[in-house]
């Protein structure tokens, strides 16, 4: 894992995600959360098992929440390469599943996932995600 910060996109892994989603909003000016979930999942950064325990499946929600966070704070993503993007729309449900994909990690359930391992003892890290879980709750 290439990672020089605290956010799932200051990763290599990351990196590839924003990547796959400038290529699908490419000519898009709005997006549903849930019709990317469902692109991830096609791609294979996410599993149709939401408690699957993997690496890269963990990365890609917590990145994916956290582009959803950029545009909750600020109305628009952090990114150039988004500006075309302006709405991410999402149904409660959609909402609920990503903060529990991020809620996992920061558990670490099943005591044994990767990506908890190799940032354990990180309290900035622990304390992004627990930001991260707060600010998609304060949506629903």
């Amino acid at each position: 894992m290439g990672s020089w910060g605290k956010a799932s996109l200051e990763s290599d892994e990351g990196l590839d995600v924003l990547d796959a989603l400038i290529e699908y909003v490419k000519d898009r000016k709005s997006v549903k959360l849930k019709d990317l979930l469902t692109h991830y999942r096609e791609l294979g950064f996410l599993s149709e098992d939401p408690e699957e325990e993997d690496f890269l499946y963990d990365n890609t929600a917590i990145a994916l929440a956290e582009i959803v966070c950029a545009y909750i704070q600020y109305g628009k993503t952090q990114y150039e390469e988004l500006s075309g993007l302006k709405e991410i729309v999402w149904e409660t449900v959609d909402l609920l599943e990503l903060r529990k994909l991020v809620q996992q990690v920061l558990d670490n359930k099943g005591g044994e996932r990767e990506l908890y391992e190799l940032r354990d003892g990180d309290p900035d890290w622990i304390e992004h995600l627990e930001q991260v879980v707060r600010i998609l709750s304060e949506r629903l």
